[in-house]
């Protein structure tokens, strides 16, 4: 474009756009700096297999050529790099080629992290709710209308399957397809599902791979070599120009909305794509977000419901241990007796189980016990955390890392000790409780490397360890058939944070980490550690009920105009001095109720710190405007010049307000 510019002018573009939208023309996009094509020199043979063999008969006297010549009549091709398995030598393949018997040719590397990851594929027998979850899609698919679907299907009801047969549909017409998860994590365990059905038509993209490998899933894509693409929320955007389904998984996950700039909902980009290609969505969750449901009560979607198990196998039973007890009875171990019991009853019969623990690092501060003083990131308004590896404290925030002080650096004293309990420290106490025990922890601080994530589950699953413990990555998705425990540390510890979603998040948390338990042929049992076990959340979770949660739910979200009867918007004012960032927002929001002076159905909450007040050095004031319809709110915000302010971020429908 920019040379058309040059050679006829600046409204060359609005020529080029007349055109593209009348069809004379076609425009095409192409990826610049993303990377470059990786080739390598196959061989291959110049004649038939009946005439090599002739010419190995005549080379008997020269076995090294007999020997690469009768590799590529079974195997069909070898790459130079590969000579090893014929045990031949570079000096005998250019002989070959001098003599017109073999001939080198360069293909293309596709770069593919995931090209060994295939389960056996097995002849599976659909269920009748699968069958009829079906049968409601696939007239749209053929008809190829919009339609967004809810498959409401509890932990271990074969959610998968519906996907994959969809998919199947989809490709059958040349439609393309993408598969959303919300998780990094979760990627291997749903693409060796796919890939036993649909092998190279699948293709991966997130940001773990390197550049390499995302620009190969790309361009292939682009170009029809493939057909189907897989990843977490970033893959909504992915190349597709005959889009058929979009899928979903985990819809009721946070992770789906972008906090960054541009900061978007997946759901509704997905939405959006969907209706202008005239394709099918389908979001699959067990424990659906609140929206999403009432939207599907209110008629916006389809409500798919898959209420029992594959195999008509039993939810695992649930056992609710009021933390407060254990201590009363002088137990002060973060494992509580009752978890203690069905650990060692998993471990003994040979099955295995998973501990989730909503928090990383060894200890969640460092306290003085003399004077109070918490050692706090110098640049971050937050307490440092402890790490057993290399003994650090580490902001969680900036990533700055102090040595641990031997005295208060407030009052002297020595009295300074760790507090809380993160996965480090939880490993170490459930080792002192079980020492022959094989445990395998999987948190932030263990899956910074590519593929780390499906190199500890891979290990999981064969056996090699036996228990699995880490932060909420370790409650979603995961199918290990040989998983009969789930213990569950502290879930409830979410209710104290201030957020209207708060309950919702531990509801899910429960629900889908108990689903992890018992998916074979075994009974699972869970337990579940709170200080609330008469919340309506910790009941509902425990009792895997998604409908008395939500009529619980929806009468607290109505009463305080919170989503889906409200809408919100938050905006984060930030400046290096924390009077200059509270003054600028005492000034947004005074022009704000000035220019909605007559509007009743706005409420302009703040300003207040954020929870995190201070990160990198920069101070953070919020503000929060709840309206039933926020319309006029947003041309009020672009015609203060917000949008456009580089030290005020806006965040329409926040999943949080923290």
């Amino acid at each position: 474009s920019v040379k058309l510019e040059k050679k006829f002018g600046p409204n060359v573009l609005k020529a080029i756009r007349y055109l593209v939208r009348n069809k004379i023309i076609v425009a095409e996009s192409i990826a610049k700096k993303m990377g470059t094509h990786r080739y390598k020199t196959v061989m291959s043979l110049l004649m038939d297999a009946e005439a090599t063999r002739e010419q190995i008969n005549k080379l008997a006297k020269k076995p090294a050529q007999c020997r690469l010549l009768q590799y590529l009549i079974d195997h069909g091709q070898l790459a130079s790099d590969e000579l090893k398995k014929s045990n031949t030598s570079h000096d005998t393949v250019k002989k070959l080629v001098q003599d017109g018997l073999v001939k080198l040719e360069k293909v293309q590397v596709v770069r593919d992290s995931y090209a060994d990851i295939c389960k056996a594929r097995n002849d599976i027998s659909l269920t009748v709710e699968q069958q009829q979850a079906l049968e409601k899609i696939m007239p749209k698919m053929e008809a190829k209308e919009f339609q967004s679907f809810l498959l409401h299907g509890i932990t271990g009801s074969g959610k998968t399957q519906v996907y994959i047969e969809a998919v199947a549909a989809a490709r059958q017409k040349n439609r393309q397809a993408i598969v959303l998860v919300p998780e990094i994590a979760l990627t291997s365990q749903i693409v060796s599902r796919f890939k036993a059905r649909f092998g190279g038509d699948v293709v991966v993209m997130h940001s773990k791979l390197s550049t390499g490998e995302r620009y190969d899933a790309w361009q292939r894509l682009r170009g029809k070599q493939a057909g189907i693409v897989i990843g977490a929320r970033s893959a909504i955007f992915a190349p597709l120009p005959d889009l058929g389904i979009i899928i979903m998984d985990e819809e009721h996950e946070f992770t789906y909305k972008q906090e960054e700039t541009p900061r978007y909902h997946t759901r509704q980009v997905a939405i959006t794509r969907a209706t202008l290609s005239g394709a099918v969505v389908i979001m699959g969750s067990a424990t659906p977000a609140i929206e999403t449901y009432f939207q599907t009560q209110m008629g916006q979607h389809t409500l798919l419901l898959m209420s029992k198990r594959i195999a008509n196998a039993n939810l695992p039973a649930v056992t609710i241990v009021d933390m407060r007890e254990e201590l009363r009875k002088k137990r002060r171990s973060v494992i509580s007796l009752p978890l203690q019991e069905l650990l060692q009853e998993t471990i003994s019969r040979g099955e295995q189980a998973i501990i989730l623990l909503n928090r990383r690092g060894y200890a969640t501060f460092v306290m003085c016990r003399e004077c109070g003083h918490i050692v706090r990131c110098k640049h971050c308004d937050i307490s440092l955390v402890y790490h057993s590896v290399g003994k650090k404290l580490k902001c969680h925030y900036c990533q700055c890392i102090e040595t641990v002080p031997d005295i208060c650096p407030e009052c002297n004293s020595r009295y300074i000790r760790f507090f809380g309990t993160g996965t480090q420290k939880l490993q170490e106490e459930i080792v002192t409780f079980f020492p022959h025990i094989r445990v395998v922890r999987m948190d932030q601080d263990t899956t910074g490397g590519r593929m780390a994530y499906d190199r500890i589950l891979e290990a999981f699953a064969k056996g090699e360890y036996d228990l699995l413990l880490g932060t909420q990555m370790v409650a979603k998705g995961h199918d290990v058939k040989n998983v009969t425990a789930v213990g569950i540390i502290a879930a409830d510890s979410i209710l104290n944070l201030p957020d209207f979603r708060a309950a919702e998040r531990v509801y899910a948390l429960l629900t889908q980490a108990a689903g992890r338990a018992g998916r074979g042929d075994k009974a699972g049992k869970v337990v579940v550690q709170t200080y609330n076990p008469e919340h309506y959340a910790v009941q509902a979770g425990a009792n895997q009920d998604y409908q008395s949660f939500y009529e619980a739910e929806i009468v607290y979200r109505k009463a305080l105009c919170y989503p889906p009867y409200g809408q919100i918007i938050k905006l984060t004012v930030q400046a290096k001095e924390e009077s200059m960032a509270r003054s600028q927002a005492d000034q947004i929001i005074k022009e704000l109720r000035s220019l909605m002076a007559e509007s009743k159905t706005v409420e302009i909450i703040g300003p207040f710190p954020a929870p995190i007040a201070k990160v990198n050095d920069i101070f953070r004031m919020n503000i929060i405007i709840k309206a039933k319809d926020l319309t006029s709110v947003r041309t009020h915000i672009t015609s203060m010049g917000l949008t456009i302010r580089p030290d005020v971020m806006i965040d329409v429908e926040p999943v949080s307000i923290m």
